[in-house]
């Protein structure tokens, strides 16, 4: 009864003491709440100081906006008062085209009639010169033909008797004959006069009719291809208006898409950062196994206070410097322990469960940091320490994140870390870059290779642990959000390609609408041309009625004619042939001579005869050419007016021309104008839109900041009303045990039992100061413990010895096991370093081979195989680097396919040389080499052929005229067949 009375006692004294400490607590987390609302208030304040500045921005971001559409729709007008000016440019030009190939044609015509006349001036100025010879001529002639025929007669003299009984019936038939003659010639010279001049006037009748419906069909011609040019028009205009529609949808949808995906953007850059982190931690979580998961929980359970958890996990970073910490700093997955005696529990029981091993950061053995840490630095450039980057909520953390990071600085590129890392200030030696490349102060850099680290530290201080299924989660979400914006992106392009595929065809479609209306307006003038033609040509086609009665005469005159010459033939035909019967009878008669002398005789008369015809054919030919001149002259003083007209015409659209020029100059100035006005006005625009978008994320921030902090409020508040509660249960818990206390002094009492054992058991101790509660509860725990031995169990005995022999089983089974995996990590450790030191070995021969062998094949370039991680060779590969002869130094995928060739051989023969064999197939490696580089490889391999067997495919002969035997592979009759050549053979019999 005594011993549970003095644990009543403590137990009253234990719940005082808890009641105390709650209150406590309570009194410090209301002072926070106070501190954090005020805070909160702050935030406020400036976060509408913020808002206010930014709509003040906006709005003057939207009156620029307002002034640049206004300039954007000047610069519209202008551009299409511009396509106007083209318009009518092509106008003038079309209309000029016309002028000049009508007044072309015109000169071109005044060209041939002037030609025309001055060869028919020249005919007749010929004609008449030669009618003046052949008139002297015929005179001449004329005379000497009576000398011919008195000579004909003496020689006909000698023979007197038959040829003058002849020439006296000849005569007598001349003297009948000559009057039909004489008649004959006038009929035959009356017909051919008369039918020069019809054949004059039929042609010039047909050259007319001709010229009339060739005039017809050209206007008909025209006429249909005006229909057509039309509806072509038509048809432009409706694409036109088809096209503007889409370019106007295109536009508004492109605005639309653009602020969707701007949304999605947003979102997607908020899930894949939250993924980052939920990933980074499990990753972390995982990495650690089952260690970090024990630890803690033995922390939550009470049984290692002093754990703090992993460093990574106990700050915060901002995701830009995400990269450069996780990379910099591999003492974030360091296990935070409060004191060495933690640290050796931590170790303990990690031994004792067999959960592997953890690295533990002891933080009162960081003290020795502290001055350090509160000293103040100032930076080289400017640049940022990590450890000033870092939030943390417990600030006893803080000693901890500077004994990892030190003065370790984050440069944003390679050449601030450069300067900063070999400057003259040496206590910032150590830099990282935002892409992850470390300078250490040893002066070594490390960094490149594969995908940065990242995700060791969270832009938030994580407090609990992610599950596969969260995770899962948030890359569904991910996932969604990328092929929602991948779908607003692929809308967003097609709308931007179809209105900027419709604005290229408007504007074809424009220049094809104008060109067309040109050909439109040049088909109607051409029409219209004609058709002023078209009544001279009418009158062409149809000849005058004094011309046609000229032609019907003409007709009569050639039939009378005509008729009269068979008349006058057939009447003197008796006379004719008697006469030539004679003629032949008398030529018979006189012999060699006489025949001579009448051919002579005949010739003179036939000239006489035919220069006669032909002074009648020049005399007919200068009346007609006459007639044709003054046709010709008339024609070409009407030529002469009508280009006269098109001259003027063509001045005045000249002078147009120029004026639509200067106003189209004027315009495209204007133009320029307005372009340079928009292109500030842009910049304004984007210099706005720069200030609104810093300030929106300054504004962003404080509104990130100001839901924390009413986050961080609503959690203390809770935690306030959590300790306001546990005040109050601990104080009726107090309550409660001074009822049941003094309960149970009163049953004592009853009892009998000696008051001064009882005075003794209620008695009050001196507790150590500060650690009172701890006391209390162990003084109830021993009473406890006190009252339990009361009560011993027998069986307990018993049942020790049996879990001390399972324990003895346990543990050597666990020595066994511990053994052979001892066994077989010292294995798995000695085949990891024997591959490295062989992989190394043969690394280090290729690369070396690889050198020479590039050396010797490019005649003076280098190679050289690297490591991309030389303190874990298999995690990143290697990289070949080449520096192709008076060249700079480049990765191999970045050479030219000769190059890539040089630099895959060298390699190939550098690992020939490192493992051979004696027999190597290489197929057509010579085929993007020049001339040079494969007499090289080839002599190389030919010198190899020493110790091994090489079989080449290649069609460079100064490759394959190296080989010891060659294979020749060919095709007849649809079969392949083969050929095998010994060259040495040829030599030899060359050389023989």
């Amino acid at each position: 009864m005594l011993k549970e009375a003095e644990l009543l006692k403590w137990k009253g004294k234990a719940a005082e003491l808890y009641a105390a400490d709650a209150k406590s607590n309570a009194l410090k987390v209301k002072e926070n709440v106070t501190e954090l609302e005020a805070a909160l208030q702050s935030e406020r304040e400036t976060f509408a100081q913020h808002l206010k500045a930014m709509k003040e921005l906006e709005g003057r971001y939207n009156k620029q906006s307002k002034r640049k559409e206004e300039l954007e729709d000047n610069l519209k007008n202008c551009s299409e008062e511009f396509k106007e000016f083209e318009r009518q440019d092509l106008k003038y030009r079309e209309d000029l085209k016309h002028m000049k190939q009508k007044l072309k044609k015109l000169d071109e015509k005044a060209e041939k009639d002037a030609v025309k006349i001055q060869e028919l001036e020249k005919e007749s100025e010929d004609s008449a010169n030669a009618i003046a010879g052949l008139e002297e001529e015929v005179i001449r002639l004329t005379e000497r033909l009576p000398e011919e025929e008195k000579t004909l007669d003496k020689i006909r003299e000698s023979s007197k008797g038959e040829i003058e009984n002849l020439r006296e019936q000849l005569s007598v038939v001349r003297a009948e004959l000559d009057p039909w003659e004489k008649q004959i010639i006038e009929c035959q010279g009356k017909l051919d006069l008369a039918s020069s001049e019809k054949k004059l006037l039929t042609e010039k009748h047909e050259a007319g009719q001709k010229a009339y419906e060739k005039a017809q069909e050209q206007i008909k011609s025209i006429k249909l291809k005006v229909v057509e040019k039309e509806k072509e028009l038509q048809s432009i205009r409706t694409a036109i208006d088809k096209n503007q529609s889409l370019v106007k949808g295109g536009r508004d949808n492109e605005q639309l898409l653009a602020k969707e995906e701007e949304s999605i953007s947003s979102q997607e850059q908020s899930a894949r950062q939250k993924l980052a982190e939920l990933q980074s931690l499990l990753n972390s979580e995982k990495s650690q196994g089952s260690v970090l998961k024990a630890l803690m929980q033995a922390k939550e359970s009470g049984e290692l206070p002093g754990i703090f958890g992993r460093l990574g996990d106990l700050g915060a970073i901002a995701a830009k410097y995400d990269v450069a910490i996780s990379t910099a700093c591999p003492g974030l997955d360091y296990i935070v322990v409060d004191t060495a005696n933690t640290a050796q529990a931590c170790v303990e029981m990690l031994r004792t469960r067999n959960l592997g091993v953890a690295t533990f950061l002891i933080l009162d053995k960081q003290e020795g940091h502290r001055q350090k840490m509160k000293e103040k630095v100032q930076t080289p450039e400017g640049v940022p320490r990590l450890y000033d980057l870092v939030k943390t909520e417990d600030d006893r953390l803080r000693l901890a994140f500077f004994a990892v990071l030190g003065n370790l600085v984050v440069a944003k590129d390679l050449d601030q870390a450069t300067r900063i890392a070999y400057g003259p200030d040496r206590e910032f030696r150590r830099v990282v870059t935002l892409d992850g490349a470390v300078f250490e102060k040893s002066g070594t850099m490390s960094g490149g290779g594969g995908k940065p680290k990242g995700g060791r530290m969270g832009t938030a201080v994580r407090t609990c642990s992610v599950s596969a299924e969260t995770i899962a989660k948030a890359e569904e979400d991910l996932r969604a959000l990328i092929d929602q914006r991948k779908n607003v992106r692929e809308k967003l392009n097609a709308s931007v390609q179809q209105y900027k595929t419709a604005e290229k065809a408007v504007s074809q479609l424009e220049l094809q609408l104008a060109k067309v209306q040109m050909e439109v307006e040049g088909l109607k003038a051409q029409q219209k041309d004609i058709e002023q033609q078209l009544e001279s040509l009418k009158a062409s086609a149809n000849p005058p009625k004094d011309e046609l009665q000229k032609v019907k005469e003409l007709e009569k005159t050639i039939v009378s004619a005509g008729s009269d010459l068979n008349k006058l033939n057939k009447s003197s035909k008796s006379l004719r042939d008697k006469a030539d019967e004679l003629q032949k009878k008398m030529e018979n008669a006189g012999g060699d001579k006489l025949q001579k002398q009448k051919a002579l005789v005949e010739k003179l008369q036939k000239d006489i005869d035919s220069m006669n015809t032909e002074i009648n054919r020049r005399k007919v030919k200068i009346t007609t050419g006459s007639k044709t001149i003054s046709k010709l002259k008339k024609g070409l003083e009407d030529a002469a007016k009508e280009k006269a007209s098109f001259t003027e015409e063509k001045e005045k659209r000249t002078n147009d021309f120029k004026d639509v020029e200067k106003k189209a100059l004027i315009v495209q100035e204007k133009f320029t104008n307005l372009k340079e006005i928009l292109g500030k006005q842009q910049e304004e625009l984007d210099s706005a839109q720069k200030e609104y978008n810093d300030l929106k994320k300054v504004v962003d921030d404080l509104r990130t900041k100001e839901v924390d902090a009413q986050y961080k409020l609503d959690d203390l508040k809770k935690v306030l009303k959590d300790w306001e509660m546990k005040s109050k249960g601990y104080q009726k818990q107090m309550e409660d045990l001074c009822k049941n206390l003094k309960h149970h002094v009163e049953q004592i009492q009853k009892e009998g039992i000696e008051a001064g054992l009882l005075q003794s058991a209620l008695a009050a101790e001196q507790l150590d100061e500060g650690n009172e509660l701890s006391s209390v509860n162990e003084r109830i725990a021993l009473i406890e413990a006190q009252l339990k031995e009361l009560k011993p169990n027998l069986d307990a005995i018993a049942e020790y010895r049996q879990k001390a022999v399972v324990y003895d089983e346990r543990v050597n089974e666990l020595n066994e096991v511990t053994q052979e995996r001892d066994d077989l990590k010292k294995a798995y450790d000695d085949l990891r370093k024997k591959r490295l030191d062989e992989f190394m070995a043969g690394f280090n021969a290729i690369s070396l081979k690889l050198k020479e062998m590039y050396q010797m094949i490019t005649l003076g370039g280098d190679a050289e195989l690297e490591l991309v991680d030389s303190l874990d060779p298999f995690s990143e590969g290697v990289v070949f680097s080449v520096r192709p002869p008076k060249k700079s130094w480049k990765n191999i995928g970045n050479l030219s396919g000769g190059e890539k060739t040089l630099s895959s051989l060298a390699l190939v023969f550098a690992l020939h040389h490192y493992k051979p064999t004696p027999l190597y197939v290489m197929d057509e490696i010579d085929a993007a080499l020049d001339f040079k580089n494969v007499s090289i490889v080839g002599h190389y391999i030919k010198d190899r052929t020493k110790d091994a067997q090489f079989i080449i495919i290649s069609l460079r002969n100064n490759m394959f005229e190296l080989a010891d035997r060659l294979i020749g592979i060919y095709k007849t009759d649809n079969c392949t067949k083969s050929i095998t050549i010994n060259p040495s053979s040829f030599a030899v019999s060359a050389a023989s």
